[in-house]
């Protein structure tokens, strides 16, 4: 029995030392690892932000870039070559690449050159279509006191209202109003513009009709400033049957239908 006791007590020890030198070995193996992770690690010193910022300071932009960059600004890259005043824009944009061409970097010259014909041929084809001359209103000086006989009623009505104009609507609402400016603009207008308008009139309502989600939201005041818009397109048969579809659609109050019918009548 003594023998087979100290013969357990034997590999009893043994196993402890064998234990703690796995232990030990790993411990030492961690601190190695640790040890060379640490090393590799970049130090942040005063001397390394310095460095940094040096090298941010070192980077050199041209003039000609900055100047570039300055003048893109000013070029109108969402032109709506549906509205009248478009090709004033495109004039606006060559005018800007021709600044570029002379100041910019010299690698972009010819890219420039290039910009500048394409926006006078795009400005150019714009008037060709809406038989517009380039000096409607774009040499229109406001500093320059003009005589009466030189600027035609209706080129000033047309210029007024035209800045009335909202390019990018978002509701039915807004291309409504925009058909009534354009409605205003054929009935007022410069007769030799007056079918463009009535085109734009007509196309914005097409449009207001079909942005909007739900026919039974129309509103009262919409419905008066399309019956509007009819009646200063000249087409009352229009007008009386978009109050009879309306009528049905939202019932909006026999007061007002009859308001609406004796303006169409008027």
């Amino acid at each position: 029995m003594k023998s087979l006791k100290d013969t357990n007590n034997h590999y009893s020890l043994k196993h402890r030392i064998l234990s703690w030198s796995v232990l030990i070995g790993i411990f030492i193996c961690g601190v190695m690892v640790g040890a060379i992770h640490w090393g590799n690690k970049p130090v942040n010193t005063a001397d390394s932000g310095v460095q940094a910022n040096v090298a941010q300071e070192d980077e050199y932009v041209p003039p000609c870039r900055l100047l570039e960059e300055a003048l893109l600004e000013n070029i109108n890259g969402r032109i709506n070559n549906g509205n009248w005043d478009a090709d004033e824009k495109h004039d606006a944009n060559a005018r800007v690449y021709e600044r570029l061409v002379k100041v910019g970097c010299s690698e972009n010259v010819e890219k420039y050159k290039s910009l500048v014909e394409s926006e006078i041929e795009i400005a150019e084809n714009l008037r060709v279509v809406n038989n517009k001359s380039k000096k409607s209103f774009d040499d229109f000086d406001d500093s320059v006191e003009y005589e009466y006989e030189e600027v035609e009623p209706c080129v000033v009505i047309e210029k007024t209202l035209r800045e009335r104009i909202q390019e990018w609507c978002s509701n039915a609402n807004c291309h409504l109003n925009n058909a009534e400016i354009y409605s205003k603009m054929a009935e007022d207008g410069c007769p030799g513009n007056k079918e463009v308008n009535t085109k734009k009139a007509l196309d914005e309502l097409q449009i207001a009709e079909g942005v909007r989600i739900d026919e039974r939201e129309i509103g009262n005041n919409e419905i008066r400033t399309t019956v509007n818009t009819y009646k200063k397109l000249q087409m009352q048969n229009e007008a009386k049957k978009y109050l009879n579809k309306v009528e049905k659609l939202v019932n909006p109050g026999i007061d007002f239908i009859l308001e609406l019918q004796r303006v169409i009548e008027e």
